[in-house]
């Protein structure tokens, strides 16, 4: 059986949680993480107001630059609640797919954690994927740096 692969990452930003909490949870901000080498398409059911935990979003696909199918993700929320979700979901790719994002006022900003974890649908490919997968990451962290740079620094 492969093992669970995890990893963690932390970002501050300068802006207060409401604001990045707003951003990171919407389809236009999740696309704008990934642009532009990833899209993802959302079902045009949205969560539903007060929502907060088990949640069958439906499926969602992954394009290659906005256009080729790669992945899907069935996407599918354990937890919501203010500042804090955590996904199980299945994939093509993943058979076991574990994003918990949290987002905390911290002096002069934000901090944003995503802890990532999975278990490749094919074994043989998690010593590809945990870098790969990083990356992905370690790019949204860059663009959500980007997005949030001319915000007004609070005090």
């Amino acid at each position: 059986m492969t093992r669970f692969r995890h990893f963690t990452l932390r970002q501050w930003l300068p802006a207060p949680p409401e604001a990045v909490w707003a951003r990171v949870v919407t389809p236009a901000g999740i696309n704008d993480e990934l642009f532009p080498w990833i899209s993802m398409s959302l079902p045009a059911a949205s969560l539903p107001p007060g929502a907060s935990a088990n949640l069958a979003v439906g499926r969602c696909w992954l394009r290659l630059f906005g256009v080729l199918p790669f992945d899907y993700d069935d996407l599918f929320i354990a937890r919501l609640v203010p500042f804090s979700f955590d996904e199980r979901s299945r994939m093509l790719a993943q058979r076991h797919w574990l994003h918990r994002r949290r987002v905390r006022a911290v002096d002069g900003g934000t901090e944003l954690v995503d802890r990532i974890g999975f278990v490749p649908s094919l074994p043989w490919l998690a010593a590809v994927y945990l870098p790969l997968v990083r990356a992905v990451f370690r790019w949204r962290h860059r663009r959500l740096r980007r997005h949030f740079s001319d915000f007004p620094v609070p005090r």
